[in-house]
């Protein structure tokens, strides 16, 4: 029994620091925490026990977890995970009442063939998030980092129009940390702006109609520009050494990406913003730019 309590103890202390961690095992651990919110764990539909849940019999494989909190105002979560030999998978939610205000965190690791790489994976629902490691370069997600230097870390994950987040990680040598961010959607912004038309509508002034290519998110610029200009500000988001934004289909970070435009080049403006982004005649066909990182001019 004192065995089991100092395993346990190590096992916790570095879950402090780490989210997940390797253990002595034929089988799979797994831990779910939900900020204090009672909520019952199932597995493949299976009753487990209330949160803060922490197991480690686990068969190695692939499952579908679902948190259901006892609160019936808040919203339950489903996802897939993977369950890996040997290591403890941890997941940390924070229910909200919706789906799009609950936020959490998903914590996997595998192992990598030589015992001293490091890798560290990052992605974000939605995705196109900002990630900085230890206060260094932005990024945008899903990112890959490989040879990370093991110990600990601290990364932010952040966009516009949702809640940011920051932990703490502990990265250790031949190991691969797999993290999944979903971001909660601020509550200080309504669901729907009701002054606002939804993105991709036409305005009475103006007409936009699909191509005859078919190409989604091409679009026949029917709508004259203004007499104002979209410029691309700094991103720190490279691509084959060149600086460039995002130029999305519709306004949101979560939208099919249309094309990449150059930090520094000007755009028609269309006459619209919605949500911080601004439209734009991107070449032969309509784009979204984040207006975090444009200016209208």
């Amino acid at each position: 029994m004192k065995q089991f309590v100092v395993l346990l103890f190590v096992v916790v202390l570095s879950l402090s620091l780490t989210g997940c961690a390797p253990f002595k095992a034929k089988n799979a651990g797994l831990q779910v925490i939900t900020s204090d919110i009672p909520s019952s764990v199932f597995l493949d539909g299976q009753y487990l026990e209330k949160t803060p849940f922490i197991g480690k019999a686990f068969k190695p494989g692939d499952y579908v977890l679902r948190i259901q909190p006892d609160d019936s105002n808040l919203s339950s979560y489903e996802t897939n995970i993977k369950l890996s030999k040997g290591l403890l998978t941890v997941v940390t939610w924070k229910p909200g009442n919706r789906p799009e205000t609950s936020s959490g965190v998903i914590y996997e690791m595998e192992k990598l063939s030589s015992t001293k790489q490091t890798e560290l994976s990052i992605i974000s629902l939605p995705d196109g998030a900002i990630v900085s490691l230890d206060g260094g370069q932005k990024q945008f997600t899903p990112i890959l980092i490989d040879s990370v230097e093991q110990g600990q870390h601290e990364f932010e994950v952040s966009l516009p129009s949702y809640e940011t987040q920051k932990h703490t990680i502990n990265v250790i040598a031949g190991h691969r940390m797999n993290i999944t961010v979903k971001l909660a959607k601020t509550t200080s912004q309504p669901e729907e702006p009701v002054d606002q038309e939804p993105p991709m509508t036409a305005s009475p002034s103006a007409e936009v109609t699909a191509s005859t290519s078919g190409t989604l998110g091409r679009q026949a610029i029917n709508q004259p520009a203004t007499n104002k200009n979209v410029t691309v500000t700094p991103t720190n988001f490279f691509v084959d050494g060149q600086q460039v934004l995002r130029v999305r289909q519709e306004a949101s970070p979560s939208a099919k990406e249309v094309g990449q435009a150059k930090v520094g080049s000007k755009y028609p403006y269309l006459n619209e913003t919605y949500n911080g982004w601004y439209k734009i005649q991107f070449n032969d066909q309509i784009g979204w730019v984040n207006g975090q990182y444009s200016q209208l001019e």
